[in-house]
This record gives structure tokens, sequence and C-alpha cells, in this order.
């Protein structure tokens, strides 16, 4: 569980002080958020620990109380007062406020720095995020076990039950119970059905006598409706595990479709294990990854973003599974098939692809801590692919050929063409032009850059001068300069308009 006022009180380096809200000290701290706004509002979600040190207070006991009032409306969870800098003590008109609308207030001394506190909630939050993570990835494996065992759909509902403390049910499409884990599952299947009825594709809760009711739909990809998992859990609202019930309610979809809706609902499971591996979470997609792919891919890698109709991303992942290699990861997300591939099996890897109607784009070699700069790399190199049209592109082809590479080659032309072309119509336009390019490719020195076109420095500066007053800009400005060369790069020695 994250950290409780009351906790961080009992930690007695900290030296805490409770001057009010003594019985609101067992609320769960979602952060420790050092502010001196007079208005700290707008930077709070509900649940923080607000820490001042008096700079912006109000120095009245009616505005002192408006501030208060302010924080309790936002869902504050305490205030820290530290004292032994602009304060010796807690202004009185901010104890009587915490203790007119019962938010905890903290006297904090001068020894106990702000950092330590937040440094501790954050600490605490990420301790019950691993928590969480390792119990969810548990919770798969074990419904994974139940899945192949003799009977695996009952085996996964009684699974579910017994991992969410509360009971599960799987329905047919019209309904129907086909498989129950309780007797008492009944009565919330029923208060579900109105729901179903209504809205049969979507997920729906449902609270009441004090538990919690999910009914989730089976649907392929192709949205067809194969039943429903319905389940239960008492106690206080929000208890229920939602994420165990809807890693079930994909294994059971698996396990109930045909061959082609079970290989699409295995693709799906990719998919969410890639989005998870691209969050940074890629311990339980490791976990798991022999199911999935049959292997995980070690450092370092490459990213691959493999575009195409759907019919041909379902032939690369067929291709991908055929044994070619077990250190990789993929799934189709956004329309595109994402695959992350451990470089010493990357070339034999692309050459399999190429052989397949598609374009890839493929990122430099890279470690995890790079992963999502990765999946950019690859898009980037994918897109830029498509617009040569060419099969495949490495990242790294694409960052030689410089800024120009990444822009919109005809919007960009178009508009260095526009731009330039009270130049390039202008009465000896041509010659300008070049003595434009020659003077930015020699970095605007004059003398080097009137040899290199045979004219004398005097008949350089007329031309510069004639092409600021056509173009309207200054050339002295590095930013017009850059802009100009730019445009050149695009349009070439010869444009046209």
């Amino acid at each position: 569980m994250p950290i409780t006022l009351r906790q961080l009180c009992a930690t007695e380096q900290f030296g805490l002080r409770v001057l009010a809200g003594h019985d609101q000290l067992d609320r769960t701290l979602t952060w420790a958020h050092v502010s001196e706004l007079p208005d700290p509002t707008p930077f709070l979600d509900g649940g923080e620990l607000l820490l001042i040190t008096g700079v912006s207070l109000p120095m009245t006991a009616a505005g002192t109380t408006r501030f208060v009032r302010t924080l309790v409306g936002v869902g504050i969870a305490g205030i820290g007062f530290g004292t032994g800098l602009g304060y010796e003590e807690v202004p009185q008109a901010l104890v009587d406020a915490a203790t007119r609308f019962n938010v905890p207030l903290l006297d904090v001394p001068l020894r106990t720095p702000f950092i330590a506190l937040t440094k501790t909630v954050s600490r605490a939050q990420s301790e019950d995020d691993m928590k969480a993570l390792r119990n969810n990835y548990q919770s798969v494996r074990r419904l994974l076990q139940a899945a192949v065992t003799v009977n695996g759909t009952r085996a996964v509902v009684r699974r579910v039950a017994e991992l969410i403390g509360g009971w599960a049910a799987l329905l047919d499409s019209a309904g129907h119970t086909v498989e129950i884990s309780h007797t008492a599952a009944a009565a919330g299947i029923e208060r579900t059905a109105p729901e179903r009825d209504t809205r049969p594709m979507e997920v729906s809760f449902v609270t009441s006598e004090n538990e919690d009711v999910i009914s989730h739909p089976l649907t392929t990809s192709r949205g067809k409706l194969m039943g429903y998992l319905v389940a239960g859990c008492p106690g206080a609202v929000g208890s229920l595990n939602q994420g165990i019930v809807i890693a079930a309610a994909s294994l059971l979809t698996l396990m109930t479709a045909r061959t082609r809706d079970a290989q699409l609902t295995m693709n799906h499971l990719r998919t969410v294990a890639m989005h998870q591996l691209f969050e940074g979470q890629n311990t339980l997609a490791r976990n798991i990854s022999g199911e999935l792919w049959g292997g995980f891919p070690v450092e370092p890698f490459q990213v691959f973003h493999v575009a195409g109709p759907v019919g041909l991303l379902e032939s690369v992942s067929v291709s991908l599974l055929d044994g070619l290699s077990r250190d990789l990861a993929f799934g189709i997300t956004d329309g595109a098939l994402i695959a992350v591939v451990s470089a010493t099996d990357s070339g034999r890897i692309l050459a399999r692809v190429k052989g397949i109607d598609v374009t890839v784009g493929v990122s430099d070699m890279l470690w995890w801590d790079d992963l999502s700069r990765a999946r950019r790399q690859a898009a980037q190199a994918a897109a830029e692919a498509s617009a040569r049209n060419l099969p495949s592109m490495r990242f790294a082809e694409l960052s030689e050929s410089g800024l120009s590479a990444f822009l919109d080659q005809d919007r960009s032309s178009a508009f260095a063409a526009a731009h330039l072309r009270p130049l390039l119509e202008a009465k000896g336009g041509s010659d300008l032009y070049r003595t434009l390019a020659m003077w930015l490719a020699h970095n605007g020195v004059g003398d080097t850059a009137a040899t290199a076109l045979n004219i004398h420095r005097h008949t350089l500066r007329s031309r510069l001068a004639r092409i600021e007053s056509l173009l309207q800009l200054d050339l002295s400005s590095p930013t017009e300069r850059a802009e100009l060369w730019l445009e050149y790069r695009l349009l070439g020695d010869a444009p046209t308009i």
C-alpha cells in the first residue's frame, strides 16, 4: 500500500508534529508536492501532501481560511509547514483554518528537508507499483496454468474467482451460463443483464450491495461476440482487480474462438505485451515471452517498423514465428507491425521480411533504455522508404542525408520556390540565385565567394544588396541564411518555378 500520513509521522527521523486533523492521518498519499504559489491547486490532483514554508501564505486570517478551503476543495491529503525559515512556528491562523476544515497540518522542522519527505512518498509508491506488477505477473501465470488443464475453461473461471477473492462466471453470447464458480454468482449476473442487453459489445460495471461486478464481452478482432466473463468481488468500491478479469477475458476468448480468431487474439495479446514493453515494463513481457514469441530479444537490438496491408502484416507475423529466430518480440499496433530483434539476427530477419510486399524501416542498434528512440527511428525510416518507393531503409541511411530528408519534399520545395520567386523572376535572376548559393556555401565570406564566382567583390556586394531588396530580408541574420541554404538544398542548382 502507498504510505499514509500516519506512517510518515511515525518516522522518528523526520520529527513531524501533527497540529490539526488528527483523525484524518490514515489517508494514503499520492505525492508530496512542494509549492509556494498563492494558489497551487491547478497543479494538484488530490491526495497530495502539500509542503510550504509560508512564502505566499496570506497575511490575514480570512485569507488563510480561503487558502485552506481551496486546498480542501481539490482533495488535499494534508499540509506540511516548514518552520525555521520564514516562520519559527506554524502561524496560528493556519492552525485554526486546518482545524476548522479538519485537514491534517504537520509541523516540519528545519532539520527535515522537504526532499526527504518527497523521496519517502515516491519510494513507497514505487514499491507498491512493483508489488502490483509482480502480483499481476503471478496472476497471469496462474491463469495460463489453469488454461492448459483438462477442462481449461472451467479451471480459468474458477481461478479468476480465486484471484479476485470473489466469484466468476462464463456466459455464452446469449447470456446463458456456461461455467460458474459459485452458485451465489447468479444474483450478480442478473444485475448486469440490463447493461449487456443495451450495450452488448461494451464492458460494463455495476456496484451495489457492497459488491463490484464487471461484465466483460469476449469478442474476436473481427467484432464477433463469443460470450461474456462476469466477475464480482465483495468489499469496498474499487476493490475488484480489473486487470485479472481483462487478462482472463482475453485468455477465454482465445480458448473459445475458432483457430483463425484464436490466432488474431494471440496477436492482440502480443500487441498488449508490446505496449507494455514500450512503456518500460519489459519484465512482464520478458516473463511471458515464451508463450507469445518463443523467446525474447537480447541487447543490442534493432526495431523494425513494417508497414503494409493488414493481410500482409499477418503474413509477416507467421514468417517471424516460423523458427527464423527465438530472439525477437513483435506485435501489430497502430496499423504497423513493430518488432524488436536481436542485432545478431536482424540481417536474416530483414531478408525474410523483404520477401513480402511490405515496407520496412530499421533503427540503429540500441539498448533497452533507448527503446522509444529506436521505435521512432524505425518509423521515420519506414516513412522515408515509402516516400522513395523503396522496400526498406535503415535509419543510418536516412540520417546521413541531413535534416531535409525528414521534410515533406513536395510541400517544402513548393514553399522554397514561392519564397525565392521574386529573385528567380527578376532580370538576371539565375545569376543572382547562383551568387546567393555560392556566397552561402562559403559561409558568407565575400572574398572567397567572389573568387569562386570570378567576379569583383564590389559586384558581389551589389548583387547581395539586390537580393536583400528582392526578398525583403537581411542577409546578416543567421536565421535568414540558414533558411535560404535549406531552400537551395531543396531546389538544387537549376530551380523551376
